[in-house]
Parts: C-alpha cells; sequence; structure tokens
C-alpha cells in the first residue's frame, strides 16, 4: 500500500526530506476526516526540484536520447501504473471524491494510456527535415543578393524547450501527471510536478511507483507547495515554460508572469460550455447524453461540464420536466457505494462556494425544479444535490460563471441563430455540443461555434486528438501530437545553398511547401 504521510518530495530520483515545517494536511471529501498530509515546499524545495531537472536536461543524457529510447523508459512507467491501478483508485476516490467507478474506469487507469500513448508516438515523432528552396520565382525573378539570397538551404531541428514546470488541476491530478508530462517527457524536456493542494496523495504515489521501475534521476520530480512557493516555480530563472490546468483566474496570472519573463506557456482554463438542443433531438439521446456530460460527470468537477443546456422555447417545459426527473434519480452519496452517481465536492470550502452561486441564481430569479442544496441524509462530507436551474437568461452570473459543481442551467431560445449567439456569448470557449437528428447539420453548428472542442449527439473526449480553449478557456493544446509539438522549439541551421549539406543529414527527410525542392 502507498503511504498516507509523506515528509520529503520525491526530488532527483530519490525521496528528500523537505526543507519545511509546513504541511497540508489531506482531508477525505466524504467524510471530512484527515486521512494524510504531504509538506509545503519552501523555495529551498522549489530550487532543489528546479536543480535536479536542470541537472537532468543539461548534464545528463536523457535529452540527447532518441525519442524511442525516452519511449523506453515511459513504457516502464505505465507498466508500474497499471500494475498499482485497483490502489490507485481507491487513493483517489478517497483523496478527491469523485466514484470509485470513475476512479477505476479513468482517473486510475489514465496515465498508463497516457505514458503508452506518448511513447508510441515517439516511434513516428518527426524532429528533422531538410528545406531546399528557390523563390525567386515568387519575387519577380530576383534572386535577392549576397546578404539575403532568394534560394536556401538548411537542416530544421526540433529540440525539448528544457526544464518545465506542470502544475494540474485537482480534478484530474493523476491523469494529468501523463497528459502533461508524458509529452514533454518524449519531447525531451525534465519536469517539475507541482501537484494540488487538496488531492496530493495519488500523485505523490507516481513518486513510489517511479522508484520502483528505475525511472531515470531528475527527469520527473514531485513536489506540492502553497501560493507563494508555487509563484517562484512560475517565475524561477531555470524554469524554461509551464505547463497549467485550472481557474483562469490563476491562469492570468500565470501567463502574465510567463509572458514578463517571455516564457512559453500552455494554459487549459475554465469552461462554461453550452450544449445546444435542435428541435428535431431525440431527447431520450439527449437526456443520457447530458446527464452524463454534466452533474454525473465527477460531480460536475469537469471543465468541459456541459452546463449550460439551451432548448427551444416550444421545447422548454418538456425538457426542464424530463431533466428534473433525470436529476432526481441520480444517487448522492458515498463514491465507495456502486450505485453512487454524484459524490462529494473537493473541498468544505468549494462547496459552500457552490451553494452560494446557486443562492445567487434564485435571487436573481432563477427557480429550482432540481436540487438545489445538501442531501438531508449525509451528515458528513461535503456533497450538492445536482441540481437543475430554469427560467435563467444568460447574462445571469449562474450562467457566466463556472460553477464546477453539479450545478446546471436550462436556457431559452427562439430560433437556431439565438441559439448559436447564446452558445457564443461568453468569455470561456473550451468545449459544446449539440443534439440533431441530422449530423451533417450538427457539424454546421459545430463550425459556428467558438470552442476548442465540440461534439455532436453526444460528449466526446477524444485523447488522441488536440484539447484546449478559444477565448479565456485558454492557450496553446494537450492530446495527440499537438500536444508534443508544445514542448519542442524550432532551430535553422542554414549553410550558402551552393554547398552541400554534410554527411549527417543524408535520411533526413524533405520538407514541402512554396519553393522547396523535394529532392
Amino acid at each position: 500500500m502507498f503511504r498516507r504521510d509523506y515528509a520529503e518530495f520525491y526530488i532527483n530520483g530519490h525521496w528528500r526530506t523537505a526543507e519545511t515545517t509546513d504541511f497540508f494536511d489531506v482531508v477525505s471529501p466524504r467524510s471530512g476526516e484527515k486521512i494524510g498530509s504531504v509538506p509545503a515546499a519552501s523555495k529551498a524545495d522549489v530550487d532543489a526540484a528546479v536543480s535536479a531537472a536542470r541537472d537532468a536536461f543539461d548534464k545528463s543524457s536523457w535529452p540527447r536520447l532518441t525519442p524511442v529510447e525516452r519511449a523506453g523508459h515511459l513504457r516502464r512507467l505505465a507498466d508500474g501504473l497499471h500494475q498499482h491501478s485497483e490502489e490507485l483508485a481507491e487513493l483517489i476516490a478517497e483523496e478527491q471524491g469523485g466514484t470509485l467507478f470513475l476512479a477505476q474506469v479513468y482517473q486510475a487507469v489514465s496515465g498508463t494510456m497516457s505514458f503508452n500513448y506518448n511513447a508510441e508516438m515517439a516511434e513516428t515523432l518527426q524532429l528533422e527535415e531538410v528545406r531546399i528552396s528557390d523563390l525567386s520565382h515568387l519575387a519577380g525573378g530576383s534572386d535577392g543578393g549576397s546578404i539575403i539570397p532568394m534560394a536556401g538551404k538548411s537542416l530544421v531541428v526540433k529540440e525539448p524547450v528544457g526544464v518545465v514546470a506542470t502544475i494540474p488541476a485537482f480534478n484530474f491530478a493523476l491523469p494529468a501527471i501523463g497528459q502533461k508530462a508524458g509529452p514533454a517527457l518524449v519531447a525531451g524536456c525534465t519536469v517539475v510536478l507541482k501537484v494540488p493542494e487538496a488531492n496530493p496523495l495519488a500523485s505523490f504515489a507516481v513518486g513510489e511507483i517511479m522508484q520502483e521501475v528505475g525511472f531515470p534521476d531528475g527527469v520527473l520530480n514531485i513536489i506540492s507547495a502553497r501560493a507563494d512557493s508555487s509563484d517562484y516555480l512560475v517565475c524561477h530563472p531555470d524554469v524554461d515554460m509551464v505547463s497549467f490546468t485550472g481557474s483562469s483566474e490563476v491562469g492570468r496570472k500565470i501567463g502574465q508572469s510567463c509572458g514578463d519573463l517571455v516564457r512559453p506557456v500552455v494554459l487549459e482554463l475554465g469552461g462554461k460550455s453550452a450544449a445546444i438542443v435542435l428541435d428535431d433531438a431525440d431527447m431520450d439521446t439527449a437526456i443520457s447524453a447530458l446527464v452524463g456530460a454534466s452533474v454525473a460527470s465527477n460531480s460536475g468537477q469537469s471543465c468541459v461540464a456541459q452546463s449550460r443546456i439551451l432548448v427551444s422555447e416550444s421545447r422548454y417545459d418538456e425538457f426542464a420536466h424530463a431533466l428534473a426527473l433525470a436529476f432526481k434519480g441520480l444517487k448522492v452519496g458515498d463514491p465507495f457505494e456502486s450505485d453512487t452517481v454524484v459524490g462529494p465536492l473537493i473541498t468544505e470550502r468549494h462547496r459552500d462556494r457552490v451553494q452560494a452561486h446557486i443562492d445567487q441564481a434564485v435571487a436573481e430569479g432563477a427557480t429550482v425544479r432540481a436540487g438545489g442544496g445538501r442531501p438531508a441524509h449525509l451528515k458528513k462530507g461535503w456533497y450538492i444535490e445536482p441540481t437543475l436551474l430554469t427560467d435563467v437568461t444568460n447574462d445571469m452570473a449562474i450562467a457566466q460563471e463556472e460553477i464546477f459543481g453539479p450545478v446546471v442551467v436550462l436556457i431559452a431560445y427562439t430560433d437556431e441563430r439565438d441559439a448559436v449567439r447564446i452558445a457564443n456569448e461568453s468569455r470561456y470557449g473550451l468545449s459544446g455540443s449539440v443534439f440533431t437528428t441530422d449530423l451533417a447539420h450538427g457539424f454546421e453548428i459545430a463550425r459556428q461555434i467558438r470552442t476548442g472542442t465540440f461534439s455532436v449527439n453526444t460528449f466526446a473526449a477524444d485523447l488522441g486528438s488536440p484539447f484546449g480553449g478559444y477565448k479565456q478557456s485558454g492557450i496553446g493544446r494537450e492530446h495527440g501530437t499537438a500536444g508534443v509539438q508544445e514542448f519542442l522549439v524550432t532551430k535553422t541551421i542554414s549553410v550558402d545553398p551552393g554547398v552541400d549539406l554534410p554527411a549527417l543529414v543524408p535520411g533526413v527527410p524533405f520538407g514541402t511547401g512554396p519553393g522547396i525542392q523535394n529532392s
């Protein structure tokens, strides 16, 4: 079994005693009782973790291995995670409050999938290409001059950006390790992982697994930290890039810090996603998908939750009744009980915040059609009933703010154009969906919505394709080949076009594009 109380951080391939007297108490959301503790890093602890990652990047062989060689290490880690998946699932359900079922089918196995996926991607990762060009015909026949000739001959290489600080959110903390660190490691980067404050235990357990499988020293380091030391990590002079998932408020601060430092950053931030139900939609299909993609998805603690449901005025009452009935039928309770659908929220403070949003919405004129408060039968833990609010307009705070709980608003639209307008009237742009019997028309609607991901007649998170947001939902992309590219920087090495490239270049593929020769 994994430890529940840690006094050390996983740094440079071993457990290093923390240089701090400050500790986080880890409290179970289902009981409100302490279940473990981890240290809160001092600046000296951050320095130690960054120094280990810096040395591993500058002095070890890691960034100079081929992607395929690095993939071998990722596969060993993936296998180690797989061997401990049952233990991880139980730990995740205990410290985060999501159902054991969700932990078993996704949270605890996602790391195995992500590290294996990125290892497989390494087999076809192309990091070099030859570019031989003559652009004179694009300049009206001019050959330029001796300083800037219109012809060129170069080797273009992609190199790892360096030391990456990765900061996941609490709701999918363990999956985020594979989704963030996996592509960074394949690219040749080294990583400092700052785990979420409320539920750090499963992430610390990854350090135990890394030690067990003999993962290279300093390549992936694990710490926990409060806000001041987290800020110090983001701005650390030996960090080359930051990858953050969390609230838009914190993301803006991190983005500003990285902008001041001219430091690349990937931000996966909040969402207030709209599901458009067209008049021809099949009700059973829509209701089933929307319940699963909103309140039943990790108790609504999901950045892609379909939390605004848009229905035409003619079908509004019909859907309000059906959704309310579905919400009332969901079991709220202990995440370890097999029939539980909605578990507790992550902390008491967050539960109170969600309740305050519901109360404010009612004060502004919304009607509670289902839920609206704490379950009377649950005396312990941080629970909120699945809540459906009707009579909501898109300008209300409940329709604009990310609630991050089991709360859905039902908004009426007049026609299809109005539905698209309402969906787009949000500062967020992370996800969305449409329900219609006309699949082709669903794709037409999808092209009109300003979001980074979108689904038709379902809710799908395609982990093999790019994921990220428009507007205040973030910068950059995770997953797929796009996820690896975020951690690479491009270098062009040129020679005089009349000179042959050196012998090391043969075998490197030729690039394509205007004026580029392919042989």
